[in-house]
């Protein structure tokens, strides 16, 4: 199977469980709160009325705990006398509570304001402090840092695990109060910190000196955005970080090496749109990486890795060399010009190759590799096609099968082709390459399957020359993704040119491709539902 570009982080519990719990719990306590509140009140009056007569109170002495008292107006109400809940079990089941939530219940309850300064987990966003509106821009900022320093005054710090603040804004960087907030949530028990800022202009400069000493000891995830980050020491609090993501960041390579130096536990760097950046340089310290995306980084040249353990790596470049590639078994590169003139580089640098997930655009002149993917099993190709349509020849791909010999499964996104190159319009024979064997391929998937020539003598090559071919998936419109199994939700909306498509492709489906396929193999063809051409 294909590896996931961005793996999720993994947490114990959903969101909606978590929230589920939280909630219910806090309901519970706020009910034994306000028993535990009547029953005080109760005994005071009692002890009030034993001043007067004593007689009556010494004989209702004896009953249980938990017990119904009758009340004039006919009405039973269960009393609580049992003990109190620990201040730490609060704590824990608040923490449960999604923040609105616990800073919601803090605004009432003396208690719940006492377990609210320890409260774990604290989120800011534009959306969550309402400033999302019409505000101004000037109005936006201060709005944002009001609500935010309103919440925060009422937190110890003592343990905070993640703190997120995120502020889109044309002034978010001019926030004064950002490192007030980042003093208080930056400690010894932090283990989870996110600053996110608009990327228009990086002016603020990140206090490094906060994550000097002891504090931030334990953080184990970053994600920085839309700031200026100078390290100019080795950071040595981050010796347990394992998840870095640098986005739009004022950064030089020296300053870049010095923060990755202090990295020895990392695991996943992801790094992106830093324009300071023309060559990325890994440590070989780093030896526990083994996930590395680089994203949006146009001027970046060289990406030079010494991780003796890097086995997936994501780059979204238009181009760019990969040295020390020898141990990678995963590799996306969605740029359709990061492998201009490349083709033959890939097999020597990367022997090790297990998927490779690209993005390229045809051409009728494509170079025949000589050297091969000893290992690889599974490639997935999205085609970027010319605004010349002669030139977009899909049979052109056939050499990557052939310096494939271990491939299993073929993924291949196609484009929209042009009215003149259609197989309709085009009565020479199909054209075939013999002595082209791909033994090893068990299933391969088309989506976006049209009636192009090129792309039905690629399927006939296939069928023809894979042996060990298990399952055939021709999707006319990327129907995986646009139909809907319920009733009550819509489906994608199809594109006037692929509804008038859909109809050649399936007969040439049934002109070309089924009667040549063989019964061992499993056929299927989607197209669009009913409700995708209604909605359409």
């Amino acid at each position: 199977a294909a590896p996931k570009r961005f793996p999720p982080l993994a947490w114990p519990l959903d969101s909606s469980s978590r929230r589920t719990m939280g909630v219910l719990a806090l309901g519970r306590l706020i009910s034994a709160q306000r028993e535990r509140r009547r029953q005080r009140q109760r005994q005071r009056r009692r002890r009030t009325q034993a001043r007067d007569d004593p007689v009556p109170l010494l004989a209702k002495r004896g009953r249980s705990s938990w017990q119904q008292d009758d009340r004039s107006e006919g009405r039973k109400r269960v009393k609580y006398s049992g003990p109190d809940i620990p201040q730490k079990i609060w704590r824990h089941i608040i923490s449960l509570v999604p923040m609105q939530d616990a800073a919601r219940a803090a605004c009432v309850s003396h208690a719940f304001l006492r377990c609210w300064r320890f409260y774990p987990n604290i989120g800011f966003s534009n959306l969550t402090v309402g400033c999302n509106g019409v505000l101004t821009k000037a109005e936006t900022s201060r709005k944002f840092a009001s609500k935010v320093n309103q919440v925060l005054k009422n937190h110890s710090g003592i343990g905070l695990k993640t703190i997120k603040l995120e502020f889109l804004g044309h002034n978010s960087s001019d926030c004064s109060s950002l490192n007030s907030w980042l003093r208080v949530a930056i400690t010894s028990e932090l283990e989870e910190l996110s600053l996110v800022l608009s990327s228009e202009v990086a002016t603020y400069r990140f206090p490094c000196s906060l994550l000097s000493g002891l504090r931030g000891n334990s953080i184990r995830y970053v994600h920085l955005s839309g700031c200026v980050f100078r390290p100019v020491v080795r950071l040595s609090c981050f010796k347990s970080l394992m998840n870095l993501r640098l986005y739009h960041l004022r950064i030089s390579e020296d300053e870049l090496g010095c923060l990755l130096s202090s990295c020895s536990a990392l695991e996943l760097f992801s790094f992106g749109y830093c324009n300071e950046i023309t060559c990325l340089k890994i440590p070989d310290m780093l030896q526990r990486l083994n996930d590395l995306q680089v994203v949006g980084c146009n001027d970046l040249r060289v990406v030079e890795s010494k991780a003796l353990n890097l086995s997936s790596f994501y780059f979204g470049g238009k181009r760019g060399q990969i040295s020390h590639g020898e141990q990678l078994k995963n590799l996306t590169m969605p740029h359709p010009r990061a492998l201009d003139n490349a083709h033959a580089m890939l097999p020597t640098s990367m022997p090790n190759l297990e998927t490779l997930d690209i993005s390229l655009r045809l051409k009728t002149d494509t170079p025949m590799m000589h050297s091969q993917f000893l290992r690889i099993k599974y490639l997935r190709i999205t085609v970027d096609v010319y605004s010349f349509p002669h030139i977009n020849d899909y049979i052109s791909l056939v050499p990557f099968l052939d310096a494939s010999p271990c491939l299993e499964s073929f993924y291949l996104q196609v484009a929209e082709p042009m009215e003149h190159d259609s197989i309709f319009r085009d009565p020479s024979p199909l054209r075939r390459m013999p002595g082209h064997r791909h033994d090893k391929l068990k299933s391969v998937k088309i989506i976006g399957f049209n009636s192009a020539k090129s792309l039905i003598e690629l399927t006939v090559h296939i069928i023809e020359n894979a042996g060990s071919l298990e399952s055939l998936t021709l999707d006319t419109a990327d129907c995986s993704l646009g139909c809907s199994d319920s009733e009550t939700e819509r489906c994608s909306t199809l594109g006037q040119s692929t509804l008038m498509e859909v109809p050649r492709a399936l007969f040439a489906i049934r002109r070309y491709v089924e009667g040549i396929v063989p019964s061992t193999v499993k056929l299927d063809v989607l197209e669009p539902c009913a409700r995708c051409c209604n909605a359409s």
